[in-house]
């Protein structure tokens, strides 16, 4: 387990040299198996296979999106010794699982940065791939292998009507919720939603709870910071993140920023990310397209404007700013509003920065 911009895929590529075994690479998205065809491709000297995004060519080291692995491993299964999992965090959990257990390979090597760590996921992704055999957080890394960064908390405030609005909405979703809690201790916030569903008094709660969150997603505190943090580093190339494509095209559309979503196709995508490692583009906007398995060119500043996913979108993201140069020192902005929910959640975000033993140690 190793940070993102750490070299995983370069530890893929030293385990199928060390062991010279027929291996099967798995990534979840079109752009990260753009990524690997071409880097295992300027080192290995035959022809690298593919499946995904149209393509079936099957060769001694081939890339797979999970997507393709889940509907081809029936045929594809028999033929590989080596499985390499990337961004194995996406395993454990039930959905697509039968990839894995579908391939008779016999060497596993997982691979993440953000690994799970609650729940029956772990215990399970055992089973898959393996146990952890090595592990380190950013904070190892930073200002060696990964660039120093330094982190900057905004606390900001909503007006007086933003507050009394989501005020209210948190009110009209905070009673059905300790209520559910009562009943079903222990149960996950998906569970909540899932029942909530039933009902018209469990509908109103969901709907009260999204409109708190879009109230959060981009107030007017948030729009005035960001505003003036595009200014003050509008020298530099920056990444903002946002928690929805809605907030990514407000403010792509206010700042003349491009969007990075999951909306602009590949080819373009890849153009994109062209152009902002060349610095004819001087910022993105993206809410989870960069999050992960994308190799983002170099950027020194993130303003993470707001989150959805926790911890793991928190270090992929940070670990976007921190691919090392000369003199690099990164700088992420965190926006939090005062006395509302993001307030616990960036402190459990920020959690996942911190140094964790290795199992080596």
């Amino acid at each position: 387990m190793l940070p993102t911009g750490a070299g995983k895929t370069c530890l893929a590529m030293a385990a199928i040299a060390q062991t010279r075994l027929c291996s099967l690479c798995l990534v979840p998205t079109l752009a990260p198996l753009e990524q690997w065809v071409r880097v295992i491709g300027e080192s290995y000297q035959g022809q690298v296979g593919c499946f995904g995004d149209g393509e079936h060519l099957l060769r001694p080291v081939t890339v797979a999106t999970f997507e393709s692995a889940y509907r081809y491993m029936d045929r594809i299964g028999n033929q590989f010794d080596l499985l390499i999992v990337d961004e194995a965090h996406h395993f454990g959990c039930g959905v697509r699982d039968e990839a894995l257990e579908m391939t008779i390979a016999a060497a596993r090597l997982g691979l993440t940065a953000t690994p799970v760590r609650r729940g029956p996921a772990p215990e399970r992704l055992e089973d898959l791939i393996g146990v952890v055999v090595f592990e380190l957080a950013i904070s190892d890394l930073a200002g060696s292998f990964l660039a120093p960064f330094e982190t900057m908390t905004l606390r900001l405030d909503l007006t007086s009507e933003e507050r009394r609005d989501y005020e209210r909405w948190v009110r009209q979703y905070r009673e059905p919720f300790r209520s559910f809690r009562r009943l079903h201790p222990g149960s996950s916030w998906e569970t909540f939603v899932r029942l909530a569903a039933r009902s018209d008094e469990g509908r109103r709660a969901i709907g009260a709870w999204r409109r708190s969150r879009q109230m959060l997603a981009y107030p007017q505190s948030k729009r005035t910071a960001l505003r003036t943090l595009l200014s003050r580093h509008r020298a530099q190339r920056v990444i903002v993140f946002v928690g929805d494509n809605e907030t990514a095209y407000a403010i792509a559309r206010e700042h003349l920023i491009m969007p990075f979503t999951c909306d602009i196709r590949q080819k373009e995508r890849t153009a994109v990310l062209e152009r902002f490692r060349e610095g004819k583009l001087r910022a993105l906007v993206s809410a989870r397209a960069l999050n992960e398995g994308v190799d983002v060119p170099d950027a020194e500043i993130g303003i993470i404007v707001a989150g959805q996913r926790g911890e793991r979108e928190h270090v992929q993201r940070v670990g976007r700013l921190l691919r090392p140069r000369e003199g690099k020192r990164a700088l992420i902005y965190e926006m939090v509003i005062r006395n509302t929910a993001e307030v616990g959640q960036a402190a459990r975000r920020r959690e996942g920065l911190v140094r964790r033993r290795s199992a080596a140690d």
